[in-house]
């Protein structure tokens, strides 16, 4: 079960996270008319960690509920991703929602969505 800050916020259908590579921040010194230049290791650059998956509801309305407890983490702030498999991504930030359409599920009402988290500190 995917957590944000300890929140279930997608637990009302399927879910999976892909971590993006670690990588690091650097910046080559060039000189004009020099032959190579200095490595200048700047520490590591933020993570991307893609989430996509299928919000549930019995009502449009729940839905509505749920996308803007989502959207309420957009606020820069950084707190612990745990992903479906239970590891923990510290230091994430929740960067971009995507929401779909609403559409119906038999009786039910659904939204697939995509996520990106930055994590600030891999």
């Amino acid at each position: 079960m995917i957590q944000f800050n300890n929140q279930n916020l997608f637990n009302s259908g399927p879910a999976t996270t892909e971590p993006g590579p670690i990588q690091a921040r650097q910046h080559v010194g060039e000189t004009p008319g020099s032959i190579g230049g200095p490595l200048i290791h700047q520490g590591l650059a933020h993570r991307e960690i893609h989430q996509q998956g299928q919000l549930i509801a019995d009502t449009p309305g729940q839905l509505h509920t749920l996308t803007q407890a989502i959207s309420a983490y957009l606020d820069g702030r950084e707190a612990t991703l745990t992903d479906e498999h239970g590891r923990d991504w510290p230091s994430c930030v929740l960067h971009r929602f995507e929401p779909g359409e609403v559409t119906r599920l038999g009786p039910r009402y659904t939204i697939d969505y995509r996520l990106t988290y930055f994590q600030l500190r891999p």
